[in-house]
């Protein structure tokens, strides 16, 4: 289960460097590309709506709902990974954002199949056992961690390697290859226990409308889909920008792969340890604990990476680790509390939505991804930045950089953990007792 991660190596070229490769490589306008990826990036959100529905009706194969999807998704997956990053510099503009724009679509509109789809082989394979379906999502987050190794070495490899242009897609070709094999297996694990689309017939069912009504009536589902909105709205307004961190105001991006090594050592040590502060927390103080140091990390880096416009790698290195701690502080209990949420409307109301709050995990991150690279490259652009590099870096620019790379989304992660704080109130203990009592009512219902 834990090589679903795999997949986080697979598309990881495109999720995070798409910008650059845009900007440095194709040269398409900042302004250009936000707007570009704000279409694309909205369809992919209103697709994701309906992502637990369309498993739920939809039959395209003999196996379980979920296992199929992953069976059959994971080829288009990789023919999609590999447009992405095609290079189409020599082409017309049109068809540079074109490709770009379409790959993307098909990319994300088809993830939110698949995330979902394992989300419920994960439920089916661990049952209704809460530790069952922690020690999974801590396991896939541990293993994350190794790969977060391997993927700090892209921006080294997308410089130095001889393919030129081609760089992107070459890496992004063999990073891919483990995946449509890792899927298959996580799809295998689940024979016998991932029902076939309408083998549940005599439990309720859930319509396409009611992916609508499920955050209105369970508002403990309406928190986490604001709150993880929010904190994804602020994880890729900064992602949209910390690249040209070191391409403009360090002026080396090869330094990046040093950084994100030491981070991602630094992110392997947490997801070691901070599982274990989680289960003493308890999964809602481990989101707000998680939230509160990334916020504290990215301030504080607005203040101390470039003072007076001067890098300081030092300091950006000790906060952005600060940043990864936080960050596998509530990572692993992201899904669980998704599932909680949905054991807690069956447990109340006697309406099944889980595959509905499984789904609902993915538009928060969709919402985000429009809202927080549009922004982040919208507010880029506003600053001066021009695609290849033909502006005036000064103080100036650089303050301004800082503050809406690193201080803006700072401050939205804080939002994020007070609302958490505020206003969730499933504990682990009432959890652990919807989850069994649904589970004896299935039984019954046999």
């Amino acid at each position: 289960m834990g090589s679903y991660s795999l997949l986080t190596l697979a598309i990881m070229v495109g999720f995070m460097y798409l910008n650059t490769f845009a900007t440095e490589v194709l040269v398409i306008p900042a302004g250009t590309l936000a707007v570009a990826l704000g279409v694309a990036k909205f369809l992919d959100f209103c697709f994701s709506l309906f992502a637990g529905a369309i498993i739920e009706k939809v039959k395209i194969g003999k196996t379980g709902k979920n296992q199929s999807w992953l069976y059959l998704g994971r080829w288009i997956l990789a023919v999609s990974i590999m447009a992405e990053v095609c290079n189409t510099s020599s082409a017309p503009m049109v068809v540079r954002v074109a490709v770009l724009a379409v790959s993307y679509t098909v990319l994300n509109c088809l993830m939110n199949i698949l995330q979902t789809a394992y989300y419920g082989v994960l439920a089916a394979v661990a049952g209704p056992n809460m530790s069952n379906r922690n020690a999974m999502t801590v396991n896939m987050t541990r293993q994350s961690t190794v790969i977060t190794i391997i993927c700090s070495f892209i921006p080294t490899l997308v410089t130095v390697l001889p393919f030129g242009n081609w760089n992107y897609f070459i890496v992004a070709f063999v990073f891919m290859i483990p995946m449509p094999f890792a899927l298959g297996a996580i799809a295998k694990c689940a024979d016998g226990k991932d029902v076939p689309v309408g083998a549940t017939a005599s439990v309720n069912q859930v319509s396409i409308g009611d992916m609508f009504g499920t955050l209105l009536k369970n508002p403990q589902m309406l928190v986490l889909f604001l709150v993880f909105t929010i904190l994804y709205i602020a994880q890729f307004t900064y992602q949209a920008n910390y690249t040209y961190y070191f391409i403009y105001v360090v002026g080396d991006f090869t330094k990046l792969t040093f950084v994100t090594l030491i981070n991602a050592i630094v992110g392997f040590l947490a997801a070691m340890v901070m599982p274990k502060l989680g289960a003493k927390l308890g999964k809602k103080m481990s989101c707000v604990f998680g939230f509160l140091l990334m916020s504290i990390a990215l301030i504080l880096v607005s203040f101390f990476g470039a003072p007076n416009g001067v890098p300081n790698l030092t300091a950006y290195i000790i906060l952005m680790s600060l940043m990864m701690a936080g960050t596998y502080t509530w990572m692993p209990y992201m899904v669980v509390l998704y599932l909680d949420a949905g054991e807690y409307f069956l447990y109340k109301t006697g309406k099944d939505t889980r595959a509905i709050a499984a789904g609902l995990a993915s538009p928060p991150m969709k919402i985000g991804m429009t809202v927080g690279n549009t922004l982040g490259l919208a507010l880029l652009s506003a600053i001066g930045f021009v695609s290849g590099g033909a502006f005036e870096i000064n103080t100036a620019w650089i303050s301004n950089f800082m503050r809406v790379t690193f201080m803006l989304p700072g401050l939205i992660y804080l939002a994020s953990a007070i609302i958490l704080l505020v206003f969730y109130k499933i504990s682990d203990k009432d959890a652990a007792k919807y989850a069994q009592a649904n589970a004896e009512k299935m039984q019954q219902s046999k």
